[in-house]
């Protein structure tokens, strides 16, 4: 049996026989691609024409505290913060984000 943990809104964990594996939610709209004139007709067929979410793999690592890990780093890298102080918010929310999902 494979993992299909939801951390936030954003982000899942998952895995398969040899990974742990961190998934990233993206809205995906095809009427913004450039060649959406061209591939209309095949995506509308398919059902695939509107704005959809997708979840895609983003990272593959060792263990469930290394996703979590590599998810707060790239929060970290992502981050607009200004300062240290601002910056030190926003980890600590995500971390009351992890402690909420451990004591469900």
């Amino acid at each position: 049996m494979s993992l299909n943990i939801a951390v936030n809104a954003d982000y899942k964990i998952t895995s398969d026989a040899l990974n742990i594996i961190v998934n990233r939610k993206y809205i995906v709209d095809p009427t913004k691609a450039p060649n959406w004139e061209k591939v209309r007709e095949k995506l509308e067929a398919e059902g695939k024409a509107g704005i959809r979410e997708e979840w895609r793999e983003v990272a593959y690592v060792t263990g469930i505290d290394h996703a979590i890990k590599w998810i707060m780093n790239q929060r970290i890298r992502e981050s607009n913060a200004g300062n240290l102080t601002e910056l030190l918010d926003e980890i600590k929310r995500f971390e009351c984000e992890i402690k909420a999902i451990l004591h469900k």
